[in-house]
């Protein structure tokens, strides 16, 4: 089930540069953003194994935003995803296109 969601999230971060590509495209002047809606996790207690948990669900929340505006998926991703034997499913230019189509700003919710 967690291939399928991260293969999704692929697929609609692509889908996001194209948008990117294209509106810059019909109008150099336009500004492309994206939205970070998350709210910050509080940790269940303060022993270190429930902070840690909870800077994992923040740095989940924010990959998204990390490839849109820098391209490139996070390291602390790819090595959570190789760990569980997750292939995304990268094709021919994909990763040229989130390289080079990254957003002009990010709205905060």
């Amino acid at each position: 089930m967690e291939t399928v969601k991260y293969t999704a999230s692929h697929h609609n971060l692509v889908v996001s540069a194209l948008a990117t590509k294209l509106a810059h495209q019909i109008d150099p002047d336009n500004q492309v953003g994206c939205m970070l809606a998350a709210n910050a996790p509080y940790p269940r207690t303060c022993k270190p194994k429930d902070i840690w948990k909870a800077r994992q669900v923040e740095n989940q929340s924010y990959f998204f935003i990390d490839v849109q505006v820098r391209g490139d998926y996070p390291p602390f991703i790819l090595k959570k995803l190789e760990r569980k034997g997750i292939t995304l499913p990268f094709e021919e230019g994909d990763r040229e296109l989130l390289k080079q189509q990254t957003v002009d700003f990010v709205g905060f919710s």
